[in-house]
């Protein structure tokens, strides 16, 4: 009995500590618009390399495809970020 007890203790612990980390990760107080937009800017360029490499080395149709669009949505986010921050 004291083992299931120990247990139990240590899964309701775990489950505490997680549920606080996830609260944490939501907190919009916790969001850094700036960090989002370098964040966005550094995957763009990225996805640019990405692009490039894949049209040189002849990829197929789809997969370059699937590149283009996702940049696309980058660079769109990576403007919506921009209009977002103040200015300094």
């Amino acid at each position: 009995m004291p083992e299931a007890l120990a247990v139990l203790a240590v899964f309701v612990v775990a489950v505490v500590a997680w549920v606080g980390a996830w609260m944490q990760v939501r907190n919009p107080a916790q969001r850094n618009p700036r960090e989002d937009f370098v964040q966005a800017q550094q995957h763009a360029a990225w996805l640019e390399q990405r692009l490039e490499v894949a049209r040189r080395e002849r990829w197929e149709n789809h997969l370059v495809a699937s590149l283009t669009n996702e940049l696309d949505a980058t660079q769109a986010r990576a403007r919506t970020l921009r209009a977002t921050l103040p200015v300094t």
